[in-house]
């Protein structure tokens, strides 16, 4: 059956190119849109239910697959009402997403990382609270509200008054973009994640609550515990080591950095998330031989032998003419090619030669197929079996 299904790409054709292509882009658009903690929960979750729904039609059963349907306009209402901040935010960034470049390059990004970590670990050391936010790929622009213009060059100075605790906008949150500093004395939305939380205050629960909606990284230092924590997909963890934390820095810092400044193909392609693309074209290659040519109605025809059960006792068969009938069936592509040439069989009831019935008529009843395949034609459409009684 495989095979079948590769000989369908001899039948692409440039429109398919197209299909497949914007069919890559809209799968793309829902992967790309799994990557919060939020959206990929319910992403895993649909799919599950995709997942049950499939396998009830395909176990036929019946019952299961009618009630699941039934609730699936239900589900989606859910989704709808429950999500709805995060596929506002979503649909509107998107647009940005494509065609946004990052500026930093991978030169900086280290340099930054340096920077970074210096000043953290400064604002550890005398228990001042900080909440430093790297963007990733998704603006920020619908999540975070309020905060002050600044545009200013990023410095160890800078940094360093700003979360002074007589500084006016200490106590939000700073975005740091290209290298500068965006804006200061942001808000952030909140985590209501109390097991990831724990006892941790505002600070942590605005970090957490970012990154389950974007891909940025949230950095924070605790005020009462001057403990250095980072918040991404999802997750918050919490850095005890110089080092490790400088690398978690540098590694997301160099992940969005300018593609033009990294070498090398496969770099690229990962920089700006080739995975996905490959992931969505590969999805979509597969979807498009399963539905599309796979749902065209063929006609196949195919010899088929006829086998006569329940002779009488006492009577011996002698001969079936013809043996073979060509029997030509109809159905999608995808489910003739289900079928195994050498396991169709006609079966006939031999009960009545007992009293010289010879001529019998093949129909639907004699070959068992599956039920969306049926017989368009049968050549010849009857048989005649002839027996012997033993002595």
């Amino acid at each position: 059956m495989f095979w079948n299904y590769l000989t369908l790409l001899s039948e692409i054709r440039w429109g398919d190119l197209l299909d497949i292509a914007l069919a890559s882009g809209f799968i793309w658009f829902g992967l790309h849109a799994l990557r919060t903690e939020r959206t990929r929960r319910i992403g895993i979750g649909l799919l599950f239910y995709s997942a049950i729904i499939l396998a009830a039609n395909q176990l036929e059963l019946k019952l299961t697959a009618w009630i699941l349907q039934g609730i699936t306009a239900v589900i989606i209402l859910i989704v709808v009402v429950v999500y709805q901040g995060e596929i506002r935010r979503l649909l509107e960034r998107f647009p940005a997403s494509l065609f946004s470049r990052k500026k930093r390059s991978a030169e900086g990004s280290s340099a930054l990382a340096d920077l970074l970590t210096n000043v953290l670990g400064i604002l550890s050391s005398e228990n001042r609270g900080a909440l430093i936010v790297l963007p990733g790929s998704a603006p920020l622009d619908g999540v975070i509200s309020a905060g002050i213009h600044l545009d200013g060059r990023l410095s160890k100075a800078l940094l360093l008054s700003i979360f002074d605790p007589n500084s006016p906008g200490h106590d939000g949150a700073l975005v740091i973009t290209d290298d500068r500093v965006e804006r200061f004395g942001c808000r952030l939305p909140l985590s209501d994640q109390d097991d990831k939380l724990k006892e941790r205050g505002t600070r942590h629960a605005a970090a957490l609550g970012l990154a389950e909606k974007t891909d940025a990284l949230v950095l924070v230092v605790s005020e009462e515990t001057g403990r250095i924590s980072t918040a991404r997909e999802g997750q918050l963890r919490t850095s005890a080591q110089t080092e490790a934390l400088r690398e978690v820095i540098a590694s997301f810092l160099v992940r969005h950095a300018t593609p033009e400044e990294k070498t090398g193909r496969w770099q690229k392609i990962t920089l700006w998330g080739g995975f996905e693309y490959v992931g969505a074209l590969v999805i979509a290659s597969v979807l498009w031989l399963l539905l599309v040519p796979g749902s065209v109605v063929q006609t196949m025809t195919y010899s088929v032998a006829v086998e006569v059960q329940n002779i009488p006792e006492g009577f011996a068969l002698t001969s079936v003419t013809p043996p073979t009938v060509a029997v030509s069936l109809s159905g999608e592509k995808r489910h003739l090619f289900k079928i195994r040439p050498n396991e169709l069989i006609i079966r006939l009831d031999g009960t009545l030669t007992r009293f010289g019935r010879q001529t019998y008529p093949i129909t639907n009843a004699n070959l068992l197929l599956p039920p969306d395949v049926e017989i368009a034609d049968l050549t010849p459409e009857q048989v005649r079996v002839q027996v012997q009684k033993l002595n």
